[in-house]
C-alpha cells in the first residue's frame, strides 16, 4: 500500500541533507536521508555486547564512537555528497545504559545494559521498602532490573569508588554526541528510560536521586530533542570527515524516534518496533499501554551464531541463508516450541530469572526447524504481551526495526497474531525520526508531526492468513501452558560460568 504525499517543499536553503545515528544495544548505524525523507546512504557495525556472568550483560562506549566513526565515513563515501551540504544530524538510541565518565569525558566503566540481571536485589528493595515514592515520584509501584535507577542503586552497593570518581551518568547516544560537540545534555525521552525522571516537572526528581545515592550534580542537563546543542567539533571533523561547525541537535531515545519515524506517535496508530529486543505501544484509555521483550532480534542473532552462520565480516549473509532455510519449513517448526527469553524476560511480566527454552526437539529437527521455532515462540511471546496490554482488539499495527525485514517474520507476526501490518518504506524508522529531530532543530520542518505526515509512506499492507492463523490458535494455548510450566524451575538449576568473560558472538 502507497501512501500518496504529494510535492515536498521543504525549506533547506543548498543543506539538501540530514544525518542520522542510531545506537542500538547491538548495532550502530548511520542513515543519510535528503529532506523528503528518502535514504541516500546506510552504513552499519556490530561493536559486542560483552557477557562478564550468567545475568550480566554490558556494552562500552569506546567502542560505539569508533563504529560511529567509521559508519560516518562510509556513509559519506557512498553517498558521494559534500559534507557541507548535510543541514543538521540528530541521533537516537537504546535506552537504559548509562555510562560513568570522568571530568575529562573518558568512560570509567563499561554500561549496563537494560537487559542486565545483576540489580534484581535493589529493584525488590526498592519497591518493598520505597513504594510510596515510585507512586509519587514516577507514578507507577512497578519496577524492574530494565531501569536505570537500580543499576545505579548497584553501583551505590557494590562500587561506591565508582560512584565517587564519576564526572557525569551518560546516556549512550549522548556521550556519541558529546563525542560529536563536547557538550552534555539529555532530552527528557532519554531521562524517562532511567526511572529517575518527573514527567510532571520535566526534570530530574531529587527523592529518586536521594533513593538511590546519586547526586543531582552527577546527572546531564535535560533539554528538549529538537534543541541544537553545538556543532561538530574540529577533532570530531578530522575523525568522521564530518564539516566543523555541522549543526547537531540533541535526539531522542529509540521508542520515541521510532514511534517519529513511523508516524504512530500522537495519533492512535499501534506500533510494534523489533530490535534487539522488541516492544509495543497500543492506543489505550490506561496511562500506559506499553510492553517489551528482553531478546527478539537478539534471539534471531543468536540462533544464526550457534548455528555457525554469523559471519562478522557479513552478517547480513548468515540471516539471509538461515532464513531462507526456515521459510521452507512448515508452520509448527515440526511440533518445536521455543520460549525466547534468553537474558531475563520484561513482559507481559518481569522476570529477571527467565530463561530460553526449546521444546519437543527430536533427531528430526535441524537448525531450519530451530530457526523457525525462534521465529514462531518471538510471535508468541509478542502475542501474550498484545493481549496483556491491549483494551480491545488490534485490527492493525505499523511494523518498525531491522526484524522487520525479514518479509518471513512479517508473515509469521501477523498470522500468530491476527494483526495487519503496515510497513512504512523506511523500516529503520529510529534513524528517521532522529533525521526529522535535526530538521526541526534547524527549521527544516514545522514540527515534529507535520514533518512524520509528509515524509513517512507505508509501501506495504501484510494481511495474516486466516487458515494459519487458526493453526497458530490452536499452537498458542501449548505455548502459555509450556511458560506457566517451566516458570516455577527458573533460577532452581545449580550453574557455573566459565570463568573468562562470555563475549557476544
Amino acid at each position: 500500500m502507497t501512501k500518496a504525499q504529494g510535492a515536498h517543499e521543504f525549506s533547506s536553503g543548498d543543506k539538501r541533507y540530514l544525518l542520522a545515528l542510531d545506537i542500538g544495544s547491538t548495532t550502530v548505524r548511520a542513515v543519510l536521508f535528503n529532506v523528503e525523507g528518502l535514504p541516500v546512504a546506510e552504513a552499519y557495525r556490530e561493536p559486542p555486547v560483552h557477557y562478564p556472568g550468567a545475568n550480566r550483560a554490558e556494552i562500552d562506549v569506546t567502542l560505539r564512537w569508533e563504529a560511529s566513526v567509521e559508519v560516518i565515513r562510509e556513509v559519506l563515501a557512498k553517498s558521494a555528497i559534500s559534507p557541507a551540504e548535510i543541514a543538521a544530524i540528530g541521533l537516537t538510541g537504546l535506552l537504559h545504559a548509562l555510562t560513568p565518565i570522568d571530568r575529562e569525558g573518558r568512560p570509567l566503566a563499561r554500561a549496563m545494559l537494560w537487559m542486565d540481571q545483576r540489580c534484581q536485589p535493589q529493584v525488590e528493595w526498592m519497591v518493598r521498602e520505597h513504594a510510596d515514592i515510585l507512586e509519587r515520584e514516577v507514578g507507577s509501584t512497578r519496577a524492574s532490573t530494565t531501569w536505570s535507577a537500580p543499576k545505579l542503586r548497584w553501583i551505590y552497593e557494590h562500587q561506591p569508588d565508582l560512584l565517587e570518581r564519576t564526572y557525569k551518568f551518560m546516556p549512550t547516544k549522548d556521550y556519541i554526541r558529546f563525542r560529536l560537540t563536547g557538550t552534555i545534555e539529555t532530552d527528557p525521552s532519554e531521562a524517562g528510560g532511567t526511572m529517575l525522571f518527573n514527567r510532571e516537572t520535566g526534570d530530574w526528581s531529587r527523592p529518586m536521586l536521594e533513593l538511590v545515592g546519586v547526586p543531582l550534580e552527577k546527572m546531564p542537563v535535560i533539554k528538549p530533542s529538537s534543541t541544537v546543542v553545538g556543532g561538530v567539533t574540529r577533532e570530531a571533523a578530522l575523525a568522521t570527515g564530518l564539516q566543523e561547525g555541522t549543526p547537531v541537535v540533541i535526539g531522542g531515545g529509540d521508542t520515541k524516534c521510532t514511534r517519529l519515524g513511523a508516524n504512530s506517535e500522537g495519533n492512535g496508530r499501534a506500533c510494534l518496533y523489533i530490535g534487539t529486543a522488541a516492544w509495543t505501544a497500543v492506543p489505550s484509555r490506561r496511562r500506559q499501554a506499553f510492553g517489551a521483550t528482553a531478546t527478539t532480534g537478539a534471539a534471531l542473532k543468536w540462533i544464526t551464531s550457534v548455528v555457525g552462520l554469523n559471519d562478522p565480516s557479513s552478517p547480513g549473509e548468515g540471516y539471509a541463508q538461515l532464513l531462507a532455510e526456515a521459510e521452507r519449513v512448515p508452520s509448527g517448526a515440526g511440533g518445536l516450541l521455543f520460549l525466547p527469553h534468553l537474558m531475563g524476560e520484561r513482559g507481559p511480566q518481569p522476570n529477571a530469572k527467565a530463561t530460553g527454552t526449546f521444546f519437543g526437539l527430536t533427531l528430526g529437527h535441524g537448525r531450519a526447524e530451530l530457526a523457525r521455532a525462534v521465529l514462531e515462540g518471538c510471535a508468541f511471546h509478542l502475542r501474550s504481551i498484545l493481549e496483556n496490554i491491549s483494551e480491545v482488539p488490534i485490527e492493525e499495527m505499523t511494523l518498525v526495526g531491522g526484524g522487520a525485514k525479514s518479509a518471513l517474520w512479517r508473515q509469521i507476526i501477523a498470522d500468530v497474531t491476527g494483526i495487519r501490518l503496515l510497513v512504512p518504506r523506511v523500516l529503520e524508522a529510529g534513524a528517521l525520526g532522529a533525521a526529522i529531530l535535526a530538521g526541526v532543530g534547524v527549521g527544516i520542518y514545522p514540527s515534529e508531526q507535520e514533518a512524520a505526515d509528509r515524509v513517512v509512506q507505508f509501501v506495504e499492507r501484510r494481511e495474516p492468513d486466516a487458515e494459519r492463523h487458526a493453526f497458530y490458535s490452536q499452537i498458542y494455548p501449548y505455548y502459555l501452558d509450556l511458560e506457566a510450566r517451566v516458570a516455577p524451575l527458573y533460577g532452581q538449576i545449580p550453574m557455573k560460568m566459565r570463568e573468562e568473560e562470555v563475549p557476544c558472538a
